[in-house]
């Protein structure tokens, strides 16, 4: 018996790799990068770079050296052990970061607010596709701006305990961010040997890293936490105007974060996250639903799978739509399963994103999760290839004219060997109509009300949750 399964999505062949590589090396040699941190210029200055104000010029050895220190596979511990994820070692899906609204069927769309961060939280450990938690799927408006990392902290801990995204929040409140999760761990030299948190630092492109995100990098490094090097530029925009002009560029970015990281602490683990994508040239503004994106980022994945051999994240389940519609389907299926394709390890933003990250639906968030389900299906089926499965003994006992539906074979195999929707109706349009004549999103709206229903109270003790809120009230 043989089985097959989908092969990986390859545009460019290995020297076109070999070329990106060295021209985001000349970037990085010739041109230089910003960094907007004093501190992050003495690491650089004290390994021998040369420095111009605030622009580093790396070395080829310094860049490739840093390359040979990264992982090749991240352990991402969870707080049950059964949510832990091996990052290098199969497909996963990753929380949303970013958004300011949040929209539903009854209510519309509308600034969000920490109810709605924490209802988010809870649909995403209800979740059987969602991974990765955390992170900052929606901005809660009602929240102080300098208490906000810590209520957000606080609902994630609380209501989760899945891997933990953190969010750019700057050095000190980074740090009081990781505090509470070894607080909810229980275990004081927990960042000495685990992974619990990662963090997307994303650049000011082009070829500039601004001071919150290097702090909060540096907060991260220094406690051997994940760093996830996701630039977010715009081809036409912050970016050229070409496919693999906006992959040098982005490239250089990520080498850039990567060399700094492996000169504060050798070995840190780094996830390379291609997050770009390309301008409406009409505007100007950001398009995540333009097909030409996913050119960009396929290239990327496979530069990364195919020459750096490293982890790779990718945002790609966002769409340019306002409402959850035909468009917002067909852009995000188009990004989730070039993603899953192309080898992604990581797919991000994958939970009711719409209007280029700036919203996040409800509805969208039920229907996206059969979105990522039938892409990793299709990418990881196992199709057989044997005696058995040609099935010739089984169409010669069926015969011309025959039926397979009561043949045994059908009977033995029926439950569990083909794909079964959770949102999609799949049913006749009589038996759809006496149940109600329900679209997609009327269902999808019950699905996450009755989730939310069921989510417990708590995913920590009241002893923890008590030392979380004492912690909280002394910073």
């Amino acid at each position: 018996m043989v089985s097959r399964s989908l092969s990986k999505l390859r545009i460019l062949e290995t020297d076109d790799l070999e070329r990106i590589h060295a021209a985001s090396i000349k970037v990085l040699v010739e041109t230089g990068m910003v960094f907007q941190s004093q501190k992050t210029l003495d690491i650089f200055k004290k390994h021998g770079a040369k420095i111009s104000g605030s622009t580093v010029f790396l070395t080829q050895e310094m860049i490739e050296t840093a390359l040979k220190l990264c992982p090749t596979s991240i352990k991402w511990r969870a707080r049950n052990e059964q949510h832990t994820v091996e990052v290098g070692k199969k497909v996963y899906a990753q929380a949303g970061g970013g958004s300011v609204n949040i929209q539903d069927i009854e209510q519309g769309r509308r600034l969000a607010k920490l109810s709605d961060f924490t209802n988010i939280q809870k649909l995403y450990q209800s979740s059987d596709v969602i991974d990765i938690v955390g992170f900052s799927p929606v901005d809660p408006n009602d929240i102080a701006p300098d208490q906000k990392h810590l209520q957000m902290q606080y609902e994630i801990l609380k209501n989760t305990d899945k891997p933990i995204h953190g969010h750019v929040c700057g050095g000190k409140q980074a740090g009081q961010m990781l505090d509470m999760a070894r607080i909810a761990f229980g275990e004081e030299d927990l960042f000495e040997k685990h992974q619990v948190m990662g963090l997307s630092i994303n650049t000011i492109s082009p070829l500039g890293f601004g001071e919150d995100q290097l702090e909060t990098l540096l907060e991260y490094v220094k406690r051997n936490q994940i760093i996830i090097a996701a630039p977010l530029a715009i081809g036409g925009a912050s970016a050229p105007l070409s496919h693999v002009g906006i992959t040098v560029l982005v490239n250089a970015e990520i080498l850039a974060m990567i060399t700094l990281v492996q000169l504060i602490n050798p070995g840190n683990p780094v996830l390379i996250a291609p997050s770009s994508s390309f301008a409406d040239i009409r505007t100007g503004s950001y398009s995540s639903g333009i097909p030409d994106g996913m050119l960009h980022l396929v290239t990327h994945i496979q530069l990364v799978r195919e020459f750096y051999k490293l982890p790779t994240r990718v945002l790609c389940g966002s769409c340019d739509s306002k409402l959850v519609d035909a468009q917002a389907g067909y852009e995000t299926m188009q990004n989730i399963m070039m993603s899953v394709f192309a080898g992604a390890d990581i797919i991000a933003h994958v939970s009711g994103v719409l209007d280029g990250i700036m919203t996040i639906s409800y509805e969208k968030m039920i229907i996206d999760e059969e979105l990522v389900r039938r892409a990793i299906y299709l990418a990881t089926r196992q199709v057989e290839v044997s005696d058995a499965a040609l099935s010739v003994e089984v169409i010669k006992e069926v015969g011309p004219g025959g039926t397979f539906l009561t043949h045994q074979s059908v009977f033995e195999n029926c439950r569990g060997y083909l794909f079964s929707p959770t949102a999609s109706d799949w049913s006749n349009y009589a038996e759809w109509k006496n149940a109600g004549s329900q679209d997609i999103l009327v269902r999808a709206n019950k699905m996450f009300k009755d989730r939310l229903a069921a989510a417990p109270e708590s995913m920590l003790d009241s002893a923890v949750l008590s030392e979380l809120k004492t912690y909280m009230e002394k910073c």
